[in-house]
């Protein structure tokens, strides 16, 4: 039997995840505008812990820092933090429901501002943290179709 290879799909939705991450939205509507890289990896995570963990989380926020130009080792450390909390919980959650998931990722997001506020706080940048609930209400929604992509790419690859 021959071995699964995840690595064109895993880079299609990293692809695909950097192209939407990287449309601009003009106005109030960037405070809506969900973490797709994050998304992404967190699903990846969920779905397949034995080949994609913190490693792959990191390694993905330090593409982060560099697509959104932050200081070396932002989005590496959220990215980081937020993966290896969806690891740890990656064998409970295979039971769970999309939308059960969903719930979860929502906490993911906020940890993951509250991380980056905490982050900007330290350079003296002050960030509002008004923008939660929409944020968190976006990211549910996006991750049930990215919840569901990433659940076909795994069936269609076994």
């Amino acid at each position: 039997m021959k071995p699964v290879s995840y690595i064109s799909p895993v880079i299609t939705s990293l692809l695909l995840a950097i192209i939407f991450q990287l449309i601009p939205v003009s106005g109030d509507w960037i405070l809506w505008k969900p973490n797709f890289l994050m998304l992404v990896v967190l699903a990846w995570i969920l779905y397949l812990p034995n080949r994609f963990g913190v490693g792959f989380a990191a390694a993905v926020g330090l593409l982060a820092d560099t697509l959104f130009r932050t200081n070396l080792g932002h989005y590496m450390l959220v990215f980081a933090l937020c993966g290896g909390i969806a690891y740890i919980l990656s064998r409970w959650l295979a039971y769970f429901s999309p939308l059960h998931r969903a719930f979860m990722v929502v906490g993911l997001v906020v940890l993951a501002e509250l991380l980056e506020a905490a982050l900007y706080t330290i350079w003296d940048v002050s960030m509002n943290l008004g923008h939660l609930p929409a944020l968190g209400l976006t990211s549910a929604i996006v991750w049930l179709f990215v919840d569901k992509l990433v659940a076909r790419i795994c069936q269609r690859q076994r």
